[in-house]
């Protein structure tokens, strides 16, 4: 999923897919949906990335940064935005996808 929502170019791209080589999901949401963090604790900030919307649903999901005190800007991890009354327990195939820069 990290490919996909990487495939799209806005500013600093490069930097991001550099990190995502060896980025590791270090959480997860605790409510049972696919969010996944890429990093412990908390940044200085939220930036929304990339937005990808499911076909057809009016859920999605987005891509976000986080600014690390002594690292920059990083991935900070993938969000799920459901508006069902229950989450699937994976983020849908990448084809499902509309996916844009934010």
């Amino acid at each position: 999923m990290l490919n996909a929502l990487l495939a799209v170019d806005f500013p600093d791209v490069e930097t991001l897919r550099d990190q995502a080589t060896e980025v590791e999901v270090v959480g997860t949401c605790g409510c049972g949906c696919p969010s996944i963090d890429f990093q412990h604790g908390r940044g200085l900030g939220m930036t929304i990335r990339v937005n990808a919307g499911v076909q057809d649903s009016c859920a999605g999901l987005f891509l976000y940064t986080i600014e690390d005190p002594q690292r920059g800007e990083v991935l900070g991890g993938i969000e799920w935005v459901g508006v069902e009354d229950t989450n699937p327990d994976q983020f849908p195939s990448p084809e499902l996808l509309n996916i844009s820069p934010a």
